[in-house]
């Protein structure tokens, strides 16, 4: 499958589902991170070791968030803010540095832990716009502009959601 076509899919998920469905929005980000870190793998594995390697970090990434719902807000804000201080730092690249890697992941962790369900509403919104935003076919301002509106109807959407459950709980 397509690296563009899985980015998009993963980007509109985690843009409209990232604060409800948090396990699956921990799994991308750690088979996105995992992705950097392939080039490591012995030269000598069989050809579907790279794989195999995205589906455990994966599943570990899920399987952690999973275990405890104040767990996976660490989890998942350890894993945000690798993310995206190594896309900030070497944006596309194919390696992890791990500097920045390291300071995102603890603030990540930091904030997303601290303030829970808005704060993964908020960063979920914006991991899925930046993974579309490199899939969208217009380009410039438009790009931007395009994103920013996505962002702003995957907010919403998360905090209707939101609201409706805790209505629902009343």
């Amino acid at each position: 499958m397509n690296l563009l076509a899985v980015r998009g899919v993963a980007g509109v998920i985690i843009l409209f589902l990232g604060r409800e469905l948090s396990f699956l929005f921990s799994a991308a980000l750690a088979a996105f991170l995992g992705a950097r870190l392939t080039h490591l793998l012995p030269p000598g594995l069989p050809a579907w070791a790279d794989t195999a390697f995205l589906l455990f970090m994966a599943i570990l990434g899920a399987v952690l968030t999973l275990i405890n719902k104040d767990t996976g807000y660490y989890v998942t804000g350890f894993l945000v803010g690798g993310f995206a201080f190594n896309e900030y730092f070497t944006p596309g690249s194919a390696a992890l540095s791990i500097l920045p890697f390291v300071v995102g992941s603890v603030l990540g962790a930091i904030i997303i832990g601290l303030l829970k369900e808005w704060a993964l509403i908020l960063v979920s919104c914006l991991i899925g716009a930046y993974l579309l935003y490199g899939v969208l076919p217009v380009a410039g301002i438009a790009r931007i502009l395009l994103s920013a509106g996505l962002f702003i109807i995957g907010a919403l959407a998360q905090v209707i959601m939101f609201q409706m459950q805790k209505h629902a709980d009343r």
